[in-house]
């Protein structure tokens, strides 16, 4: 068997997320399908992670085995001949038979982008989140700060979410702001359904003083999401890179 890493972007908006969905157009069921196409055979990919319907990847990672001993370049070319244009292969390299895309994993960046100008161009709108009212920059980024190190996310995830340990770590989480352009930059050893876009929405609601950032350990201890800020659209978060 020959394991293969593929380094993955593509544009979300007309997919239903990244895990394979009957009848639906899925990132993770048309790479699949493209694959069994160049190997002729069946193959399971696999992901770094679920992406949500909507969201979109700059540099998202799989993994998959073929019977088949191919060159990388081949695969390379090959897939982006077959897949459709809202999704590119990037890179495609043969790593170790222990080499897995989600548990070889050690962190992953994500980025949500919000546009602060009143108009929107329609070469942008897939990407951000129009938001124009005025917002505390200094607020925002103290209730950013509260979010780094290692807490229980309960209160920032999905309710529905199904994976019991709900503790992550976070390394890196700041904003970088320009005229058109916010964007909240987070970096951890992984997320949680919903995650990123509901601490951007809590940011946002401490930003409009809805919400103070001295609130946030609170939240982090009362496991409720109801006390958490709303999730923000699914089109403004992109998720970056996986770090291995």
């Amino acid at each position: 068997m020959q394991n293969l890493k593929l380094t993955l972007a593509y544009d979300g908006t007309e997919f239903h997320g990244w895990q394979i969905q009957p009848q639906l157009p899925t990132v993770q069921g048309e790479l699949q399908e493209t694959l069994r196409k160049l190997f002729n055979h069946d193959v399971r990919v696999t992901g770094s992670g679920r992406t949500d319907a909507g969201v979109h990847a700059h540099g998202q990672v799989a993994s998959v085995e073929t019977t088949r001993k191919i060159d990388p370049d081949a695969v390379l070319r090959g897939a982006n001949a077959l897949l459709p244009p809202a999704i590119r292969v990037l890179a495609v390299e043969e790593v170790s038979p222990e080499f897995h895309a989600r548990r070889s994993a050690r962190s992953k960046t994500y980025e949500y982008r919000i546009w602060r100008n009143p108009i929107v161009s329609p070469f942008h709108s897939r990407y951000v989140y129009a938001f124009r009212y005025p917002l505390d920059e200094k607020a925002i980024d103290r209730g950013t700060t509260c979010f780094l190190g290692t807490h229980d996310f309960t209160s920032f995830c999905a309710t529905a979410t199904e994976i019991e340990d709900r503790t992550r770590t976070i390394y890196q989480a700041s904003w970088t702001r320009s005229e058109p352009e916010w964007v909240f930059r987070i970096r951890g050893n992984g997320f949680l359904q919903y995650m990123v876009r509901t601490i951007a929405g809590t940011l946002i609601e401490i930003g409009q003083s809805r919400l103070d950032a001295e609130q946030i350990p609170q939240i982090f201890e009362a496991r409720d999401r109801r006390l958490a800020g709303p999730s923000l659209p699914a089109h403004g978060l992109h998720l970056i890179s996986v770090e291995y």
